[in-house]
């Protein structure tokens, strides 16, 4: 009798096991790390309180490309999901420039945006589109010039889209590597130095949502410094 063998897995299959495997237990550290550290237990003197907060660190990171990688094996199996509604994008982006504020002090990068009046709504998944925001001003500050940094938000209006822009002037992009910006764990030496910690997922996932929502992205080399980076959404129909 012939043996029969299952068929092999394709990777995205394999990225997603692996992936949900790793999310509850990282969730279960997180949680004991955050007790241990508000003194629940007990006091925690200060080199344990900064070592438990490295680990915490770490763990955050951890859960965040176990995310990214569910993200992946979605987009792949052509899974990743979009619920659509009428968002009103500008108060969206202010959301998260607030939740950056900190972040943006830290790295001494101040965030420019004037919410315009009167703008039309666009049809979007929140939380979709949220995602894409955050990795454009992540990027912007984790990737800064030296001195400080600046990036300029903006809305505007064309036929029946809304183009939003995020003009930084970070360390830019290199001309033989434009090719591969949204590509998989695409990330440039420059990149590398200044986060290691980083997945190259970020700009792949972005394309893919703004894809699902029947938009664009797209990147341009400012003329003085930094890059800047573009995508559209559709006008939500009301």
């Amino acid at each position: 009798m012939l043996e029969t063998y299952p068929e092999k897995p394709k990777i995205s299959e394999v990225i997603s096991i692996v992936a949900h495997q790793l999310k509850n237990p990282l969730s279960v550290i997180k949680g004991y790390l955050e007790v241990l550290l508000s003194g629940d237990f007990g006091k925690v003197n200060q080199k344990q309180e900064e070592y438990l907060s490295d680990a915490l660190e770490n763990v955050k990171i951890m859960r965040k490309i176990v995310g990214y990688l569910l993200d992946v094996s979605r987009i792949e199996e052509k899974k990743y999901i979009i619920k659509t509604k009428p968002v009103a994008l500008g108060d969206l982006i202010q959301e998260v420039i607030n939740d950056f504020s900190s972040l943006a002090k830290a790295s001494n990068c101040e965030i420019f945006f004037k919410k315009p009046k009167d703008f039309p709504s666009v049809s979007a998944d929140p939380l979709r589109i949220r995602q894409v925001i955050e990795n454009l001003i992540s990027n912007a500050l984790k990737y800064r010039s030296v001195g400080g940094g600046k990036l300029e938000i903006r809305l505007s209006k064309k036929n029946k889209e809304v183009v939003v822009s995020f003009k930084d002037n970070g360390i830019g992009i290199p001309k033989e590597e434009f090719k591969k910006v949204f590509s998989k764990f695409y990330r440039s030496e420059s990149a590398v130095e200044l986060d290691p910690s980083g997945t190259g997922l970020g700009l792949y996932i972005s394309k893919a949502i703004i894809k699902l929502h029947g938009g664009k992205i797209w990147f341009k080399i400012n003329k003085d410094f930094g890059t800047t980076f573009y995508f559209t959404i559709p006008i939500a129909k009301i």
